[in-house]
């Protein structure tokens, strides 16, 4: 339970402060992607998650880290998953990616 809830834990605000620093990465823009998170009771399982997404990059947070941390607990198969953008256009959450 504890891993699913620190995976849930995905919200926008948790990575405001390593982007304003100039810490991009995939964790923290994937992150910032996120709008919200809703838990309630499922139509075809017990536990229904919805995510809105306001970037695609948020799926990162979903299929590699909130999917991996219900794999292998009682939750799993019992929870399902919904990750949704609104809007016709994403939000632009970098203007370029540099390695040096």
């Amino acid at each position: 339970m504890v891993r699913v809830a620190d995976a849930l834990d995905m919200a926008q605000g948790r990575t405001r402060i390593p982007i304003e620093s100039g810490h991009e990465g995939i964790h923290s823009i994937s992150a910032a992607a996120i709008d919200e998170v809703r838990i309630s009771a499922g139509d075809d399982h017990p536990v229904r998650i919805e995510i809105q997404l306001n970037n695609s990059a948020g799926i990162f947070q979903v299929d590699d880290l909130l999917a991996t941390k219900i794999r292998g607990t009682p939750l799993e198969g019992k929870v399902e998953v919904l990750a949704e953008i609104e809007g016709e256009t994403e939000k632009r959450l970098l203007s370029g990616f540099r390695l040096a």
